[in-house]
């Protein structure tokens, strides 16, 4: 199945129209179709827009049918990255897709950081190295190696790595509403 049939699916199965989808990726309408039909292709930041709308990871896209086994292992060297090669912070998908979970480690350079609000659910960060102030709507919190940071996501969060080292990062995330979107 193509990444264009696989989106498309994605949206049929969730009863989204391609407006819908539009008004929750940014997306126009009209790339959104021609992106099912495999007439145009896609950035990864827009494939990105789209993974976040239907929360999902990026590899739910490119991965096959979900396999028979009773366990899945994604080695170390096979992780799937979701960021740019070159960007600051650099984040590796640690699940196969289609979990209830997203896990992602997390490396930032001294000095980088990420902001973001979504509403995917409750979120468990752990801290494997380094030294991270992390805010959470008016909240601050300094966690160094070994502090576990426990939140519902439907507020707006920030984090910066304000130490003089690469800061290590485990993100897991329960996903809210895979089913009801």
């Amino acid at each position: 199945m193509s990444l264009g049939q696989k989106i498309g699916r994605l949206r049929q199965e969730r009863g989204l129209t391609l407006q819908e989808v539009s008004e929750g990726s940014g997306l126009t309408p009209s790339f959104l179709s021609r992106l099912e039909r495999d007439k145009v292709n896609i950035s990864v930041a827009n494939l990105r827009k789209l993974a976040q709308f239907f929360s999902v990871q990026m590899t739910h896209f490119f991965e096959g049918e979900d396999s028979q086994q009773v366990g899945q292992v994604v080695r170390g060297n096979e992780r799937v990255r979701l960021s740019l090669d070159d960007a600051p912070v650099q984040v590796y998908a640690l699940l196969p897709p289609n979990s209830d979970l997203e896990a992602r480690l997390i490396e930032a350079r001294p000095g980088s950081g990420q902001q973001g609000f979504s509403s995917r659910g409750s979120q468990m960060l752990l801290v494997i190295e380094g030294t991270i102030r992390y805010n959470l709507g008016e909240e601050e919190y300094e966690l160094r190696a070994g502090d576990t940071l426990f939140y519902r996501d439907d507020v707006a969060h920030s984090w910066a790595n304000i130490g003089e080292h690469t800061a290590v990062m485990l993100t897991v995330a329960v996903l809210n509403g895979r089913e009801d979107r």
